[in-house]
Parts: structure tokens; C-alpha cells; sequence
């Protein structure tokens, strides 16, 4: 952009040499810095070489008329402004200006040397203007982009706050029932993956797979002579132990980005036939992330070695799975599991092993990210 205290420049055409010098002596005392000719072809080539803001012709000049000179600068300096200047301009010429010239102003001659200047002075505020809305979108486009990155790092700081969060609250679920470690963290990805298959995306996606992670933390209020004993559960012990749904659901209240995976944290031990606790919910009152961790979960319990017994194969997992389709399982869901090929599945569990004491817990969840990333960068499967 042109500061205020510099020139701007005129270019003047005329095959008349004394109504050049005119010209040149009315803006002596202006800050513009006038140019004239009185051939067009020079005209032309100073336009390829210079810059010019306003841009005046005569009429009826040889070779081409002012007209289609105007038409010409038009393409080679279209930010400047153009004045025809003529003796003679009916109503068709000055239509024909317009169009094909694009034409700021008409000036008559002979001029009147203060209708000139301000002719001239109306050209150049226009052309300040422009200029000005010119350096204007410049500078907010200069201070969105920087926004944008200010953005994107309180995105990362976010992200990574959120990360901490969560692994903070799994951690904590961990230190106490040591048994499933990996579990949530593996029925989460798991779950993710399955949610692609059924065609989420975006905070769909990230609800399920952080509802899925955290489908258990309602344990944290559930007795440590419940939670780890090692022999069968009394019926009171077993009304304390399904409440951890609504322990969950409390426990993440309050924090509002956690809103939708929270009903993922309360339905989560729903049945889609109804025979689940704790509000005995029937097929689709089932918050959806909820139906989809209940196939993986059966996936990842069947597929774990427990201390009362070893894990199962992919195929017989796969065959309970669809064995209770329609009763624990929503059928549409079984449907997009089967349609997924265990060597996915495995790839989840091979980041994330049974055994929780292979490496420290920093690393085993940064192999949780990795893969967590690994499915998001495949999101178009």
C-alpha cells in the first residue's frame, strides 16, 4: 500500500502535444507524478512497465480510439481508474465506454482545469480506497492465520489436558482392579474402530471412544472387599457392584465435554433385549456408543486370559458374538463387527498386550495413542 505522504502516479494520452504539456502543468504543484504521450503504442509499453493509478485518453486519436486503449489498460492495469477525455461523446460512445472501457469519468474538451482536477481527485480517492480496503484485508488475513495457529496450539493444549485427564482417571481405576488394565484402554479403540465401520466421524467418534475408556470408572466408588474379591458375589454385594454404571455417570458430571461419553459410561451394562441394569433400556434407548462397546467388550473379555480361565480364539468370540445378536447385542452392530477383519482387531491388541507389567505405564499409553492415531488416520475404511 501507498503511504499518505507518497505520490500517485497519471498516465495521459493525447495525439494533441500542446494538451500534453497543458495537462503536465495543471498537477505540477499535486503529488502526482504525471506521464504523457502522444502515441498509444508507447502508451501501451509504459503500462507493461510501470504502474500507473490513474490512467486518461483522448477520444479520437489514430490507430485505435480512446475507447479501445481504455479497453487495453483495462487488462494490463485493471486497479487503475480511467478517464475519457473528448470533444465529441454522444450517448452510444459513452455506453461503449462503459462497457469496454470501464470508464470512470468523461471530461469534455475543451476542460475546464478545475473539473479536470477534480475528476483527477475523485480517481485517486477512489484508488486510495482501494488500496486501503486492499492493505485492510491483508492485515486481517495476516491476523487471522495468526489466530489460527493460536488456535491450533490451544487445540493441542487442549487435546493433551484432556489426554492427561483421562489417562489420569484410568490410572486411577487401575490402581485398584489391576486384573483388566488394558482392558479399557483396548475396548476403546476397539470401539472407535467399530464406530468407523458404522459410519461415525468426528465428535461422534471421540465421544464413543472416550465414553468406552472410561465405561468402568464408576468402580472407583465400588467397596474394595466387592471389587476384588476373588469368590463368587453375594446378591448385596451384586446390587453395590451394578450400581458403578450410575457411579460413573455422577463421578464425570460436571465436566461438559465428557456429556455424551458419560451415557456411554451409563449404559454400558444395558442389554438390547432389556435385561440389563441399571434402567433395564431396550434396543435403541440405548445410547449407540453403548451398544457398540457391548460387542467389543464381549470381543475383549473372551479374547483376555482371566485367572479363572484362558482367553478364546478370534472365531469362537465372533461366533457368541453373533450368538446373542438381538438379545444382549443390537443386530446392526454385529452386522458391521463381522464385516471387519480380525487382523484390525489384533493390531489393537498387539499395542496393547494382557500383561500389564511389559514396560512402564508412560509407554504402554503412548502405544494406546499410536494407535489411537492409527485408526484415525485409516478413518476412510
Amino acid at each position: 500500500m501507498l503511504l499518505p505522504e507518497q505520490s500517485f502516479s497519471l498516465l495521459y494520452v493525447d495525439d494533441e502535444v500542446n494538451l500534453l504539456s497543458a495537462f503536465q502543468r495543471i498537477f505540477r504543484a499535486e503529488k502526482v507524478n504525471v506521464t504523457t504521450t502522444e502515441s498509444v503504442e508507447k502508451a501501451l509499453k509504459l503500462l507493461h512497465e510501470n504502474e500507473f493509478h490513474v490512467i486518461a485518453s483522448d477520444y479520437r486519436m489514430p490507430i485505435m480510439d480512446g475507447i479501445q486503449f481504455l479497453e487495453r489498460a483495462s487488462q494490463l492495469a485493471p486497479n487503475a481508474m480511467r478517464i475519457l477525455i473528448t470533444g465529441m461523446c454522444d450517448f452510444e460512445a459513452a455506453v461503449d465506454a462503459i462497457n469496454r472501457g470501464k470508464v470512470f469519468r468523461f471530461i469534455s474538451k475543451p476542460w475546464n482545469n478545475d473539473d479536470l482536477r477534480s475528476s483527477v481527485s475523485a480517481a485517486l480517492d477512489h484508488v486510495k480506497l482501494k488500496l486501503e480496503n486492499e492493505e485492510l484485508s491483508r492485515v486481517v488475513e495476516e491476523r487471522n492465520r495468526e489466530l489460527t495457529e493460536i488456535n491450533l496450539g490451544l487445540d493441542r493444549e487442549v487435546d493433551q489436558r484432556t489426554t492427561d485427564l483421562l489417562n489420569g482417571l484410568i490410572c486411577a481405576l487401575d490402581l485398584r482392579d489391576t486384573e483388566t488394565q488394558w482392558h479399557s484402554r483396548r475396548v476403546s479403540l476397539y470401539a472407535k474402530l467399530l464406530a468407523m465401520r458404522l459410519g461415525m466421524e468426528g465428535q461422534d467418534l471421540i465421544d464413543i471412544e472416550r465414553g468406552a475408556l472410561l465405561h468402568d470408572i464408576g468402580k472407583i466408588g465400588v467397596r474394595d472387599s466387592i471389587l476384588l474379591k476373588p469368590s463368587k458375589l453375594t446378591p448385596e454385594e451384586w446390587i453395590e457392584m451394578r450400581r458403578h454404571p450410575d457411579y460413573g455417570y455422577k463421578l464425570l458430571e460436571g465436566i461438559r465435554f465428557l456429556d455424551s461419553a458419560r451415557l456411554v459410561v451409563l449404559h454400558h451394562q444395558e442389554r438390547f433385549d432389556g435385561s440389563g441394569y441399571p434402567s433395564m433400556l431396550r434396543g435403541n434407548e440405548i445410547a449407540l456408543g453403548a451398544r457398540i462397546f457391548a460387542v467389543v467388550d464381549t470381543l475383549d473379555a473372551m479374547t483376555s486370559d482371566r485367572p479363572y480361565r484362558k482367553a478364546v480364539d478370534f472365531d469362537v468370540s465372533k461366533q457368541e458374538i453373533i450368538r446373542c445378536t438381538g438379545t444382549q447385542l443390537d443386530p446392526r452392530v454385529v452386522e458391521a463387527f463381522c464385516s471387519i477383519p480380525e487382523t484390525e482387531f489384533r493390531a489393537i491388541r498387539d499395542m496393547l498386550p494382557d500383561n500389564p507389567q511389559e514396560g512402564a505405564d508412560g509407554m504402554r499409553w503412548g502405544a494406546s495413542i499410536a494407535a489411537s492415531r492409527l485408526l484415525r488416520d485409516s478413518g476412510s475404511r
